[in-house]
């Protein structure tokens, strides 16, 4: 609450749904000029993971929607629409990832898990969680060392590539971003094998085999006619 009454808002609104094993959060607020506004939206549900190798399953926490909103927020040149934004993010993200791993640790489950919608939200997640699949986890290897090293792309920039289809494959096909199960681990034996030095080692051959390379031409010239309008206020 403190985090957010610093971003302009306050009189906060909960509501709480909850249908089957799925749970809906809703956080509205106000500002003291009379806005008002919904900042938060979090959808989670008891969830079980299977892992190639293992004969059993882990009881997770799944996101399945987050979204967390400024609606009287700007767009800058340091914080540029992304892909999926109608309006500015809150900047809390980290605080409302702990609470979640806080929720994990009361109910006993085994770790929490979410599919990133975009792959500017996969950099985010990865430096708290991992993909169980190593090949997707090299796939994020690989992008980010054509974005943001060989071609130096900043954040924003880096995930329209992405989302533009700009970002080719070896047959120069637009790569299709899709989202898999990437998990911050509470349970012992999930998350030694998460850590393990092999499931690390396999993702990083997976991404010395995989060629991607960037449209740069076609990529700068929509960047240069876009990136306007990836700044200012929320599109109406």
């Amino acid at each position: 609450y403190d985090a957010i009454r610093r971003r302009g808002w306050d009189d906060f609104t909960i509501q709480t749904h909850a249908v089957d094993e799925r749970h809906t959060l809703l956080v509205d607020g106000h500002t003291t000029d009379g806005g008002a506004g919904r900042l938060l939206e979090l959808v989670v549900r008891r969830d079980r993971l299977r892992v190639d190798g293992f004969d059993r399953t882990w009881e997770v926490l799944t996101i399945d929607w987050l979204g967390l909103r400024n609606p009287r927020g700007r767009f800058t040149a340091e914080r540029m629409r992304l892909p999926g934004q109608d309006m500015p993010g809150l900047g809390v993200g980290e605080r409302v990832l702990e609470l979640l791993y806080r929720v994990v640790d009361r109910l006993g489950l085994d770790g929490l898990l979410t599919v990133a919608e975009y792959f500017h939200n996969a950099v985010l997640y990865s430096r708290e969680l991992v993909y169980v699949d190593p090949w997707y986890r090299g796939q994020l290897l690989a992008l980010e060392a054509l974005l943001f090293e060989r071609e130096a792309l900043g954040f924003a920039e880096a995930a329209w590539a992405v989302h533009w289809g700009h970002v080719r494959g070896p047959d120069d096909a637009a790569l299709a971003w899709r989202g898999e199960a990437m998990v911050h681990a509470r349970e012992p034996t999930l998350r030694a094998h998460l850590a393990a030095r092999a499931h690390a080692e396999r993702a990083e051959e997976i991404a010395s085999h995989l060629r991607y390379t960037l449209a740069r031409s076609e990529h700068d010239e929509r960047w240069s006619r876009e990136r306007d309008a990836f700044v200012g206020d929320p599109p109406a």
